[in-house]
């Protein structure tokens, strides 16, 4: 490998580091903050899903700024899918829905109409087809490029892990009752802190990759060479 690509790959790699650290060190910033601190940034509606939302908002953006247009028609399901995370920030899933949209009974109520079930259904199957175009597009590609250690790949993987971490922190003191594990306040609190800001490492992740998928290969391809 030449000079010139190998800073490439580890400038691309060092903004990943720093925007992950950003955010471990935003959870760290905010737990040792006074409880009504806390819950005046964390609260719904507050400062940090305001953020979240607006980074999913930027992403989208980003992807008609900096792609080609062949590229953003081709993977429309990326807008889609921000779109999605937006408005599940939003609450958006629940709110204009009588029992919610990912509940089961929004189409086994009998509360609800059959007009609102058809729309749901609509939505769940644009999702779902969506999803599947996604995965059935870009898993190898993904793969390929984490085994590699590729900057955008790598992004990608670590907001991966944030929603998962978010899902796994969403609640967790209930999650962990019917193990007979209790958890103190001081835990919850910090699950409920790492559980809101690890969401809005999620954008922030998606949108280092969208930069870095237009940026790295025009810095590679301006870089002189200096193989022999």
């Amino acid at each position: 490998m030449t000079t010139a690509p190998q800073n490439t790959v580890l400038g691309g790699k060092t903004i990943v580091l720093g925007m992950t650290l950003l955010v471990f060190a935003m959870m760290a910033v905010v737990a040792q903050l006074p409880l009504p601190m806390q819950g005046s940034l964390l609260a719904e509606g507050g400062p940090f899903e305001t953020l979240s939302v607006v980074g999913y908002g930027l992403c989208i953006l980003m992807m008609f700024a900096l792609w080609p247009k062949a590229s953003v028609a081709r993977r429309w399901y990326f807008a889609v899918f921000m779109a999605l995370f937006a408005a599940r920030e939003l609450d958006l899933d629940k709110k204009p829905f009588t029992e919610g949209l990912l509940k089961a009974r929004q189409f086994s109520s009998d509360g609800v109409s059959l007009m609102e079930k058809g729309i749901a259904g609509i939505i769940l199957l644009t999702i779902i087809v969506a999803g599947l175009i996604l995965l059935r597009r870009e898993t190898r590609g993904f793969i390929r490029g984490v085994v590699k250690g590729a900057a955008p790949q790598l992004a990608v993987l670590i907001g991966l892990l944030f929603i998962v971490v978010y899902k796994l922190t969403d609640g967790l003191a209930r999650k962990l009752e019917p193990f007979g594990i209790t958890l103190g306040r001081e835990q919850i609190d910090l699950a409920y802190v790492i559980e809101e800001v690890g969401e809005l490492g999620i954008p922030l992740m998606f949108a280092v990759a969208i930069y870095l998928t237009y940026r790295l290969p025009r810095i590679a391809a301006a870089a002189p060479s200096t193989a022999p």
